[in-house]
């Protein structure tokens, strides 16, 4: 925060959005471009949508709050418009608008920014980083289980540590819910009692209906890596619906589970996401680093069918801002950092010469900033800024004086023969 002495105006940012500088920048970069190589191996391609779309459009899959997760406005013919809140929506109108049945499936991949509204309350951010893919045109568990076989691979890329997959079923949901006879109001109790985790009301109310199913109902809500388990819970539980939606997951857990796979992975059904758009399969994505969900996704069958084309669908997101957050291990790209000077900067000749130096050593991927001035502080200049070499030209640029700052060693050398260590890798 600073103030502007003149106006006394308080200068910061609107809550829930901040600044990244380029360190930060480019670890994250380096994150994203672990995340597109698999992506592009895989054979997604990467799409854009506009950050902007009317509000009707955007809102749609976005659930009955969406007033409240949409940051709004209208446009200059007073049409409504919205920040998009997710990929999944602007990518479902995309394919409903721009793919034809016959290229089906496509895989489409994408790094964008989602916005979404809160509260002004400190830490709560407002604008999502993510990274993410949808598998559109097939209805085939092998569609899930790529996406997660791909999700894995890029988690254990990333080295984050420990982390949980879990998977759920909306099916299963609804299955337990037809069980309980139940209607639309107390369908929607059950859900929002699910997504906040309050098991004991949600006991209590089903224990007035049925204790013996309620009691197996709040079983089901608990994470559990045995499938077994659960099928000996259900067993006694006549409804196809939940049946048939458990063994759907139960193929795709056990798929995943023949894979490399450094994390760990369990059912639960109490997995109910925030955009009600789903309509199979969900997932969610855990790591001990950080108290928010890393990554989600799952099946929507019937969002595209709002837009057009009636043709399945899955996909996942995950949030690069946490995944920085949490890295481990990240090999760093070894890179020299070179700050080039001469003698005497003074007209354009001499700038002239020196960018001609500095992209002879930019062929090899050295980093080069031109020095403009001398400082008094040049020492300190050097450390603050993390460079490996100082390289002064002399008057004649025809010898450069070196300083090596990591080994405080100092040398001359005639600029050709400088050039071609840098070649030969001398100077790593």
């Amino acid at each position: 925060m600073f103030e502007n002495k003149k106006d006394k105006q308080i200068i910061k940012l609107p809550f829930g959005l901040r600044d990244i500088l380029p360190p930060e920048t480019k670890e994250r970069n380096k994150i994203k471009e672990i995340i597109g190589r698999e992506f592009r191996l895989w054979g997604y391609g990467e799409v854009n949508t506009p950050v902007v779309e009317y509000t009707k459009n955007i809102s749609i899959g976005a659930g009955k709050d969406w007033k409240d997760k949409l940051i709004s406005f209208f446009d200059v013919d007073g049409s409504p418009i919205s920040l998009r809140s997710d990929m999944t929506i602007p990518i479902a109108r995309l394919t409903g608008m721009r793919i034809k049945k016959e290229q089906l499936p496509v895989r489409l991949c994408y790094f964008a920014d989602s916005f979404r509204q809160s509260g002004a309350q400190k830490g709560v951010s407002r604008i999502y980083n993510q990274a993410g893919l949808e598998l559109i045109g097939s209805s085939a568990p092998m569609a899930d289980s790529e996406i997660l076989v791909i999700l894995v691979s890029i988690l254990n890329q990333l080295r984050l540590g420990d982390y949980t997959i879990g998977l759920g079923n909306v099916e299963f949901i609804e299955g337990l819910c037809d069980w309980f006879n139940l209607d639309n109001k107390d369908r929607e109790f059950i859900r929002k009692k699910i997504i906040t985790k309050d098991f004991v009301t949600l006991e209590n109310f089903l224990g007035k209906k049925d204790k013996s199913k309620a009691k197996i109902f709040i079983k089901l809500m608990q994470p559990e890596s045995s499938t077994g388990k659960i099928s000996g819970l259900i067993s006694g539980v006549e409804n196809e619906r939940i049946i048939r939606s458990f063994n759907y997951l139960k193929e795709i857990y056990d798929t995943i589970k023949k894979f490399d796979y450094s994390g760990s992975l369990v059912i639960d059904f109490s997995i109910i996401r925030d955009f009600d758009y789903y309509t199979g399969m969900l997932f969610e994505v855990y790591c001990s680093g950080v108290n928010s969900i890393l990554g989600s996704g799952g099946r929507y069958d019937g969002l595209i069918k709002k837009f057009g084309m009636d043709i399945p669908a899955t996909g996942f997101a995950l949030d690069v801002d946490l995944a920085h957050k949490v890295i481990e291990g990240l090999e760093k790209e070894k890179e020299l950092k070179v700050l080039l000077k001469c003698c005497d900067l003074k007209s354009g000749s001499e700038f002239i010469k020196l960018v001609k130096i500095a992209k002879e050593l930019q062929k090899n991927d050295v980093i080069v900033e031109i020095c403009f001035k001398d400082r008094d502080n040049m020492e300190d200049f050097v450390k603050e800024k993390s460079y490996d070499l100082l390289v002064e030209a002399g008057k004649d640029f025809e010898k450069v004086k070196i300083n090596d700052v990591r080994k405080n060693i100092e040398k001359v050398k005639k600029i050709n023969d400088f050039i071609e260590e840098i070649n030969n890798g001398k100077w790593d």
